[in-house]
């Protein structure tokens, strides 16, 4: 009897954490505010776009949501090749548009990190769809976007 208790209460924990959801979570570093907590999807596209702070050209990067709570950076994307710029990245490297475009990096993080700036104009995008825009974060605060389960 107590074998049986213990399987159903195995198996109701595992059924019930394959179901829960994921959700995209961007938050500061130092204190834990959350800015966004919004539900996602395996296979949902991130963009983070941003302004680079010098040569005042557009910057982006892509990222794929995964099952396991983890982002692969797929795609790099910028207009100016300079300092601080990866040149041995892997994947394919090509001209599209009038940006350099480094494709199929496979990357994977556990997290993504940044300093915010409102000057840069960093925006996140999910599916193409503005999730967040420069002034929803405070100037020059640290943030963490991670996924978690829901």
């Amino acid at each position: 009897m107590i074998v049986a208790i213990i399987c159903f209460i195995l198996l109701f924990v595992f059924l019930y954490d394959k179901h829960r959801t994921l959700e995209l979570v961007l938050k500061d570093q130092e204190d834990g505010t959350e800015y966004i907590r919004k539900e996602v999807n395996p296979g949902d596209e991130i963009v983070i776009h941003w302004r680079h702070s010098v040569e005042r050209t557009i910057w982006e990067e892509k990222l794929k949501i995964e099952k396991d709570r983890t982002f692969t950076l797929t795609e790099t994307r910028f207009q100016s090749f300079g300092a601080g710029v990866p040149n041995d990245k892997g994947g394919k490297v090509s001209i599209k548009d009038g940006f350099v475009v480094m494709e199929d990096l496979n990357e994977k993080k556990s997290a993504y990190y940044w300093i915010h700036s409102q000057l840069a104009e960093l925006t996140v995008y999910r599916n193409g769809t503005k999730l967040l825009l420069p002034d929803d974060i405070p100037h020059h605060h640290k943030v963490e976007m991670i996924i978690e389960k829901g």
